[in-house]
């Protein structure tokens, strides 16, 4: 399934997608304010509600899998909207969610690097930018 949207959202999502991780630890160690977790993560979640989710699960995976790893991503893309909006509203309620988000995101990526280097589907020429490949 291709992504919908303009092209230029390509790199803006994969800036998105590689920058939670330091937002969300910076936030935690308290170097990233509120105001730049929740901007970060609004953005992200607009850009979904309005086109989608950019990504997609492993053309190798079928049936029940394929949908389970979809569903995955607006799960863990979800969790971080929640946590970075408790980041604004209060923070007590934000640092467990952002932990947990933390602990998805690395299943998440042993998940891609299972993909990568098992079911060869060139999982990171997707989700690198192009000047990576």
């Amino acid at each position: 399934m291709a992504a919908r949207g303009p092209a230029i959202l390509r790199p803006v999502v994969m800036a998105l997608h590689w920058t939670a991780l330091p937002m969300i630890v910076g936030w935690l160690f308290g170097a990233v304010p509120p105001v730049l977790i929740a901007g970060h993560a609004a953005l992200w979640g607009t850009i979904t509600v309005l086109w989608g989710l950019r990504g997609g699960p492993s053309p190798a995976l079928r049936g029940a899998m394929r949908t389970a790893a979809h569903l995955s991503h607006a799960a863990l893309l979800g969790l971080y909207l929640v946590g970075a909006a408790f980041a604004l509203t209060d923070p007590s309620l934000a640092r467990p969610v952002l932990l947990a988000t933390l602990a998805a995101s690395a299943l998440h990526a042993v998940w891609n690097l299972y993909r990568a280097g098992v079911l060869g589907d060139g999982a990171f020429r997707r989700m690198l930018p192009k000047a990576l490949h």
